[in-house]
């Protein structure tokens, strides 16, 4: 895994100008999506949202802090941004990190855990906790706090709402909302700008990934951290991930009616290696119909689309066959 993290920070450096160079290029031709964060040499960037609360970036995994008179209450710890979290903690205050809140339990965004404290208190959802409890990972010690549903974190005159709204990207992955900042963090879910990471962010229960953008949007907030990407983002960026989602679902369902696995089987049985392999040869046809009908809405709304949206396209397909209700029906 660390190795893997290592990469990716070194290919995000090695595309940065060029990355920047095409979005300019094509800026005059699409609403302004993605973004290109500079980050500073020392390896991260640290700025206040506003009351205390600041937002702390890499460049490819995003987090945030709340500072107050008794304490700082730290959200996750990505192991890309590792010791550098703590330096920029310690650039705001000097008071002590009291409080860690696990937003689930994914090693890229808990995995410098351990780096705090010992005494630190760690808040996080029962099923986050019991997750963590069998994986016995030092690097993501076990939660010292649980909740079941709701869980509301005072410290130093600051708050912040931990909500647990169901299984979405995965188990246990809550809502993190300050009320005085009006700022909302849901990890792994919306991705300001970009067309989500391939498989919908990896998602567990894809109908439940649907389902927890539209509760997002229930809370009242200007400013969204999603963990992930260049950029904060806000309500818009929610509101339009939902609607690429909605139409996701929609254009992979109607790729499926419009082609049969029966109607597929007659007409290449005679080619096909074997039965995995013509299976496999069906489930492309549905995702190349998927991905031609909506690259052309999406490839200037959301960054990034060619690269991710065919995997995109696959996991839909597979969650309508195997975990949404059949059609017809309302999704729940």
């Amino acid at each position: 895994m660390t190795r893997w993290i290592v990469n990716v920070l070194v290919l995000l450096s090695a595309c940065g100008a060029m990355c920047a160079k095409s979005i300019a290029q094509q800026e005059h031709r699409k609403p302004h999506v993605g973004g290109v964060l500079a980050i500073p040499a020392k390896g991260y960037l640290v700025q206040e949202i506003r009351d205390g609360l600041y937002w702390v970036s890499d460049g490819a995994y995003n987090t945030m802090f709340l500072v107050t008179s008794d304490g700082v209450i730290a959200v996750d710890a990505p192991p890309t941004l590792g010791a550098n979290y703590l330096k920029a903690i310690a650039e705001v205050t000097q008071q002590p990190v009291k409080y860690v809140v696990y937003s689930h339990e994914h090693t890229d965004h808990i995995g410098a855990a351990y780096l705090f404290s010992k005494d630190v208190k760690i808040v996080a959802q029962k099923e986050t906790a019991e997750i963590l409890a069998r994986r016995k990972d030092p690097h993501r010690p076990v939660p010292t706090i649980t909740f079941t549903d709701t869980y509301t974190l005072k410290l130093g005159g600051q708050t912040l709402i931990l909500d647990y709204p169901g299984i979405n990207h995965e188990r246990g992955n809550i809502f993190i909302y300050a009320p005085q900042q009006k700022a909302l963090m849901l990890v792994d879910v919306v991705y300001p700008g970009y067309m989500p990471y391939k498989n919908l962010g990896i998602a567990e229960d894809v109908p439940g990934y649907m389902d927890v953008q539209e509760k997002a949007l229930k809370y009242d907030f200007s400013t969204f951290v999603g963990g992930h990407v260049t950029r904060l983002g806000d309500r818009s960026d929610v509101e339009l991930s939902l609607e690429f989602t909605s139409d996701l679902y929609q254009t992979a369902a109607s790729a499926l009616n419009s082609l049969s696995l029966a109607d597929f089987v007659i007409a290449n049985a005679g080619t096909a290696k074997d039965k995995w392999d013509l299976h496999n040869e069906y489930e492309k046809a549905v995702v190349n119909r998927c991905y031609n009908q909506l690259l052309p809405r999406w490839q200037y709304r959301l960054a990034d689309s060619p690269t991710y949206l065919r995997d995109n396209c696959w996991a839909m397909m597979e969650s309508i066959i195997v975990t949404f209700p059949p059609e017809g029906q309302e999704k729940a």
